[in-house]
């Protein structure tokens, strides 16, 4: 399974390097202060994702499957190291977060170390939502068909949240406001482990696509 991580990332190795001077850039504009540091590893996390649907592109186009599949490798071992791989993804856009955030606030001074903190933590329950979600669909539907629903499971719970926010929808939800800093810090802490524990059952509904599918 080691060998299958490595390969993941010596075919995404152009692109990994791309997207690491995306987070350089990233990290240049949070220090300017143009873009406040929650908005930039929400955004890490995002453009991170992507990298697992585009090694599923290349494997599409290179016929990787039914070559690995004629090797002594079971769909389990593939389909897990797909998974390695792509929280391993999300593991170091947590990190990068957490540096960022680290840095900056003792350059800056800046009071909201504990707050940024949370976002990442936040930022990385998303991601591992996101592995969830879209590795099964992907090897349900193929990389192509599947990429609509990426940027639908993105971008639709953000319009619902800032729908509800102009119709005024979440003015009822001030009480959050009344929960102990320690509890909230907590929570939200604990916010990961959810998606995490849900990416085995996520896998094995993997295991039982690829056992069905056809190469």
């Amino acid at each position: 399974m080691t060998g299958l991580i490595v390969k993941d990332f010596l075919v995404m190795r152009k692109s990994i390097k791309t997207y690491i001077l995306f987070l350089l850039f990233y990290f240049v504009m949070a220090a300017l202060g143009i873009f406040p540091i929650s908005f930039i590893t929400a955004m890490v996390q995002i453009i991170i994702m992507m990298l697992p649907l585009s090694a599923f592109s290349y494997d599409e186009l290179s016929k990787w499957d039914r070559y690995a599949f004629s090797l002594p490798l079971s769909r389990r071992a593939v389909a897990g190291a797909r998974y390695l791989f792509a929280l391993i993804l999300t593991l170091f856009a947590a990190l990068f977060g957490l540096v960022t955030c680290l840095i900056l606030s003792l350059a800056f001074h800046d009071s909201k170390l504990v707050e940024n903190c949370m976002t990442v933590m936040v930022s990385l329950g998303l991601g591992l939502l996101y592995c969830d979600i879209l590795l099964p669909l992907t090897y349900k539907l193929g990389p192509e068909r599947a990429r609509p629903y990426f940027y639908l499971v993105i971008f639709l719970p953000i319009v619902l949240l800032v729908g509800a926010s102009k119709l005024g929808l979440l003015d009822g939800l001030s009480f959050l406001e009344q929960i102990p800093e320690a509890s909230a810090i907590a929570f939200v802490l604990l916010l990961p482990l959810l998606p995490l524990l849900g990416m085995g059952v996520s896998y094995l509904i993997s295991c039982r696509i690829l056992e069905h599918k056809e190469f």
